[in-house]
Formats: C-alpha cells, sequence, structure tokens
C-alpha cells in the first residue's frame, strides 16, 4: 500500500510540474491582435520567435484583417518581433518599416525558419517593423490607420 501511495504522489508532483512548466511557457508567451481601422482589407505578415526559448525566428503570414474589425492571429513569444502588413489582393496600401526587410510569399499562407540563405524575388521582400514586447505584455495591440 505504502509503495503504491508513493507511486501515486510522484505521478501527481510529475503532473504538477509539467503544469507549472506549460503555464510558465505561457507566461512568455503574448496575444497578439491586430485592430484594421482602414477602409480596406489587410493581409499581415509576422516574424517572431520560433518558440520560447528559442533563438530562431519564423516568418509567417498571411492573416486577413477586414476593414473595421480587430482579429486576435495567437499567442507568440514575447522578445523582438516583426510586422508587416498590406492591403489585401493589390498591395497597394502598406504598413510597414524599415526595421529589418523579410521575404514574403504569395499567395500564401506560409511558415519558415528564418534563415539567411533563403532568397526571394525582389517583389516578396518587404520592409517590417520591430517592436520588442517585454515579459509584462499579455495582450500586443497593433493598429492599422
Amino acid at each position: 500500500m505504502d509503495l503504491a501511495r508513493s507511486g501515486l504522489t510522484s505521478l501527481l508532483f510529475a503532473l504538477a510540474g509539467l503544469c507549472a512548466g506549460a503555464a510558465s511557457a505561457q507566461a512568455q508567451t503574448f496575444n497578439l491582435q491586430v485592430c484594421n481601422h482602414s477602409s480596406v482589407s489587410a493581409s499581415v505578415a509576422t516574424s517572431g520567435l520560433a518558440a520560447v526559448g528559442s533563438d530562431q525566428f519564423v516568418v509567417e503570414g498571411w492573416w486577413t484583417v477586414g476593414a473595421g474589425n480587430c482579429l486576435s492571429l495567437g499567442n507568440f513569444p514575447q522578445g523582438w518581433f516583426y510586422l508587416y502588413a498590406e492591403q489585401t489582393n493589390s498591395g497597394q496600401y502598406v504598413w510597414s518599416g524599415t526595421d529589418l526587410n523579410l521575404c514574403v510569399q504569395y499567395p500564401g499562407p506560409f511558415n519558415r525558419i528564418n534563415t539567411t540563405d533563403f532568397t526571394c524575388g525582389a517583389n516578396e521582400l518587404k520592409g517590417f517593423s520591430a517592436v520588442l514586447i517585454p515579459s509584462t505584455t499579455g495582450t500586443f495591440t497593433w493598429n492599422l490607420n
């Protein structure tokens, strides 16, 4: 009986450790919300860490956010994060930056680890804006105006 009880106790401690680890990883992420205050539909691409504790960056897109709408794109690791958006299906309007040039893919969707040897066409190289997401951020909202 004592052996069974000690085995059950060990199992409970192991499960508690797993739950605490999952909660810790969750605490190191933020929810990205994009609010499109423009009059056109926008397609969004992002780049951020592949996972909590990783040193690799993922480049991914496209999420479509309708004019006048907000959309939660999911949870991402905190730290440096890069954003780009353009008018859906035309690219006439863009929300870009000069912090980092990254390759996007058309028509998408796409999701890849960013590597230095990846090449893309000239029309697929886009300027992303950088934002540092601190550990105190639970939700970050990017407003497209």
